[in-house]
């Protein structure tokens, strides 16, 4: 077979995708990631094929409520008033409408004429139709993939690795399609994506915006409940890799101790890290050893960095919480599973009240955005009391060490800890997925 794994140009999208494409290419099948030039580099270094799309020079924009659509964002808002989202809605919705939607944007003008080229789309369906692959899964927030996959006559399916806030908004404007017609207000899934279909003669049906099926390695209780074939696969810990670094074995006797608070934000953010001096001064007062996987801007705040604390600008954590007794994180789903595969306990950051005015690494400011954990990663982590919410928008020395020494030494943390890991273990791994996908091209 052949099989395209097309991707929104950043890591965090690219890495969980290696372990499946590896399974692929080691039953013998060819493999190829077309996106933007910005993640070619990554693409080769973990040994699958780029495939570059569009002009390098024209980087997407950072990922969050401050990118700059301010007339696609003005829309949605009229979207978002005439839906009469609810409360227990909210959330789905403004992951989907803040975050995914604005992604999408970069690389799917809103609105757009269907005579108006589109570059990076259309490069991905020359593409498609020259190399014909039979298989193309594709990630969410590029969904134009799913016009080249049929294009090209191929199966198209989607991976993700978050909650389904896509099909759940698709699912919510089309019941609601007689409230939107009242306020003279768009679908700004159908905005997004019909420009793309028609300009390649392709038909805009529910199949395109879903998926022929989904793939995912999110926990089954992590998921929306959405109506579409969905495939489990196991969600294998990966990330660019280093040498290990020769301190990190043998494991020392006094308890290990990770903190990792996520790639993409502080690869986008200059602010929003006030809490780490408060948080690095409270394990200084611990009989524990810590690991922290902390940048230079992350660190700007702290004075002096504590004796017992080793601060390294990277470590996969694959490398790094296989040898700790807990990890404190962001909330991000791969640091969550890095905790899980693993069995170890999980403190997740979270500043639910306090926004943070975010600038973005060349100095725009970017808007509040609220530097929270995901609520999913939150209510899944502490409903199998495998974890806590560690609070910081009011950081308290006190409370912090309270927190990591139940970590350490409350059995039931270890014993949630095991459940999650149990569930880890229940998924079908990479290769028995490839088996399935054999047979679906079959």
């Amino acid at each position: 077979m052949r099989i395209m794994f097309p991707i929104w140009p950043n890591p965090s999208h690219l890495y969980p995708i290696v372990p499946l494409a590896w399974s692929l290419q080691s039953a013998g099948h060819e493999v190829c990631v077309p996106a933007h030039p910005d993640i070619a580099d990554a693409t080769t270094a973990v040994g699958l094929t780029a495939v570059p799309l569009g002009d390098a020079a024209r980087l997407p924009t950072p990922m969050g409520p401050g990118r700059p659509y301010v007339t696609e964002r003005a829309a949605v808002a009229k979207t978002t008033e005439a839906l009469g989202i609810a409360a227990d809605e909210q959330e789905a919705w403004d992951s989907f409408s803040q975050f995914m939607l604005p992604a999408m944007w970069d690389f799917h003008p809103y609105g757009a004429s269907p005579s108006q080229p589109q570059p990076v789309m259309d490069e991905l369906v020359e593409f498609a139709r020259a190399w014909k692959p039979d298989l193309v899964l594709w990630d969410p927030c590029f969904p134009g993939a799913a016009v080249a996959a049929r294009a090209a006559g191929a199966i198209q399916a989607r991976f993700i690795t978050a909650p389904d806030y896509w099909v759940y908004s698709i699912d919510l404007m089309a019941g609601r399609a007689g409230e939107l017609t009242a306020a003279d207000a768009r679908d700004p899934m159908l905005e997004t994506m019909a420009p793309v279909a028609e300009r390649h003669g392709v038909e805009l049906d529910a199949e395109l915006l879903r998926g022929q099926f989904t793939i995912t390695p999110l926990p089954e209780a992590m998921r929306l409940a959405v109506d579409t074939p969905t495939e489990s696969v196991r969600w294998i810990p990966y990330s660019q890799q280093t040498p290990s670094p020769d301190w990190l074995y043998p494991v020392p006797e006094r308890p290990r101790v990770a903190i990792s608070l996520g790639l993409s934000w502080r690869r986008y953010l200059e602010g929003g890290w006030n809490h780490i001096p408060a948080l690095l001064n409270a394990v200084s007062e611990l009989d524990v050893e810590v690991v922290a996987t902390l940048n230079a801007k992350q660190l700007a705040q702290v004075d002096s960095v504590p004796p017992n604390v080793r601060a390294v600008d990277y470590l996969p954590l694959n490398q790094l919480v296989p040898t700790c007794r807990t990890l404190i994180h962001h909330g991000g789903f791969a640091s969550f599973a890095a905790a899980a595969a693993t069995g170890v306990p999980q403190l997740v950051t979270d500043s639910p009240e306090a926004a943070v005015n975010a600038v973005a690494e060349d100095g725009e400011a970017m808007g509040a955005t609220k530097h929270a954990a995901s609520p999913v990663t939150v209510r899944h982590v502490t409903a199998r009391h495998a974890g806590e919410v560690l609070d910081i928008g009011r950081p308290s020395a006190q409370a912090i060490q309270e927190q990591v020494a139940r970590m350490l030494t409350d059995r039931a943390y270890a014993a949630g800890a095991a459940t999650l890991r149990a569930d880890y273990l229940a998924a079908p791994d990479p290769h028995e997925v490839v088996a399935g996908l054999e047979r679906r091209v079959a």
